[in-house]
This record gives structure tokens, C-alpha cells and sequence, in this order.
């Protein structure tokens, strides 16, 4: 049993075929984050008709902020507060250094982010981060609240950084550039099972491929190739993780 726990399902053109392949697969259920406000507004309705294989976590994303008003950032923060109870986790957000070139938008971005992290901690939701370029920031930023369920997808940044998360008890997601990249594989070996998960942050592409929640089974593979582990056993451990993470006991079996 996968669950994908970062993927753009309103990005999809052809979802429903992306779920039926993702069944086939042996995903039980995919964890769909936003960018902005017309995708925050999207996947609430995707929920509603995938209910208990789609779940939302809503956000808003760094690369988004040049494109965010003031008054977008409060419809955000209404929307999470207003459909709280069916929201598995706050995401995707965070801070991107790498991406945006343009350092203006810097502050502006780290504004976002804090009033995310504030209100997720007072919901009482776990974050799925976004880190690229920005590591160190965002750990330091981290460092200042309390959070016991933090998610940081697809991380390629400094080793020490990984060190420091291992410590504060931080979940880590690996893609499927696990097949190629040194960075991803290396988070992989260094990580422990118990706070390892499965995403595809599909459809983004990789080498060309676009990648689907079924794409969670080849990362399995992969992972156990790494450990020295049989597969059903990171696939189950993998599966664990992500129902206690995101409380899904209840809605995946």
C-alpha cells in the first residue's frame, strides 16, 4: 500500500486516469497540495469528489508570491481557517531562492510564510515545506516554533541541514528523481524509515516522463535498493508513515 503525499492533482488534464493508474499501482490515497488561490479553490472541489482518496493541504507556494495581493494572502488564510476540518495539512509553502531570482519578492515571500507557519501551528496541522535555494532560511525560521509534524519535499540542500531535521523529528519525501539524482538518493540512505514518504509532485516531469502518484511504487523499489530492505517492508513502514503524519487512519485502509 503507497500513499503520494505531494502531488498538483489540478494540474491533470486527464485525473481520473491518473487515479485509476495510481489504484492499479497500489495507492490508497494521494495528499494533493496548492499554489494559489485558484488552486486552493480547485482542489477543495477535487476532494469533494475523490473523498477519502484525495486530500487537501492548502497553501500558498513561493514561486506564486509575485502574483499574490495582500488581499489574496487573507482569502488564503480564510480559506484554511473556514475548511480546516477537511484539510489533512497546510502546503505546500515555504520559501524559494532558487526559482525566484528576483530578491524584492524575498521578504514578501518570507511575510507568506510566517502567516502560514502561524496559523497551521494554531490549527494544529502539519506543514509541507518547500525549500529550494532557501534551506538555511527556512530551518532557521523553523527553529522558532514548535512544530511535531513538518514535511519537507524533495529536499536537495545542505547535508548538515538534513542532520538538523533528522534531530527536530522532520518527515522527508522522495520523488522520483531518486532514479538519478546523488542528492535524493543520499537523503534516502541517510534518513531512517520512520521518517521517510513517497510523493511524485506530479506532474512535474523527469527526464521527460511526467510523473503520477503510481510513480510512488518505482520510489519504493529504489528505497529498498538503497537500504538493503525488502520492498514490503519499506512499503509498509512508508505507508505507516504517512497515516500517522497526516491522521488518516480513519479515511485509508
Amino acid at each position: 500500500m503507497l500513499v503520494d503525499v505531494h502531488c498538483h492533482v489540478d494540474l491533470y488534464p486527464d485525473l481520473e486516469d491518473v487515479i485509476t493508474r495510481a489504484k492499479r499501482f497500489g495507492v490508497k490515497g494521494i495528499v494533493a497540495v496548492s499554489m494559489d488561490i485558484k488552486s486552493m479553490e480547485e482542489i477543495l472541489k477535487i476532494q469533494n469528489q475523490y473523498s477519502n482518496y484525495i486530500f487537501a493541504s492548502l497553501g500558498l507556494h513561493p514561486e506564486a508570491c509575485s502574483k499574490i495581493s495582500e488581499k489574496d494572502l487573507i482569502k488564503a488564510l480564510d480559506l484554511i481557517k473556514n475548511n480546516s476540518e477537511k484539510l489533512v495539512a497546510v502546503g505546500e509553502i515555504g520559501l524559494d531562492h532558487y526559482f525566484v531570482k528576483n530578491r524584492e519578492f524575498y521578504p514578501w515571500q518570507e511575510k507568506i510564510f510566517r502567516e502560514m507557519l502561524d496559523l497551521s501551528q494554531k490549527l494544529g496541522l502539519p506543514i509541507i515545506l518547500h525549500t529550494k535555494g532557501a534551506e538555511k532560511v527556512v530551518f532557521k525560521i523553523l527553529g522558532e516554533y514548535d512544530f511535531k509534524a513538518v514535511l519537507i519535499h524533495w529536499y536537495t540542500g545542505p547535508r548538515d541541514l538534513i542532520e538538523i531535521g533528522i534531530k527536530r523529528g522532520y518527515y522527508f519525501s522522495i520523488t522520483p528523481a531518486i532514479a538519478y539524482s546523488k542528492k535524493v538518493q543520499y537523503l534516502a540512505e541517510r534518513v531512517s524509515l520512520e521518517y521517510l514518504l513517497t510523493e511524485s509532485d506530479g506532474p512535474v516531469e523527469y527526464n521527460k516522463i511526467r510523473g503520477e502518484p503510481k510513480d510512488c511504487l518505482a520510489i519504493v523499489k529504489k528505497i529498498a535498493e538503497i537500504k538493503g530492505h525488502g520492498e514490503d517492508r519499506i512499503k509498509n513502514k512508508l505507508f505507516e508513515n504517512a497515516i500517522s503524519l497526516f491522521n488518516l487512519k480513519t479515511q485509508i485502509s
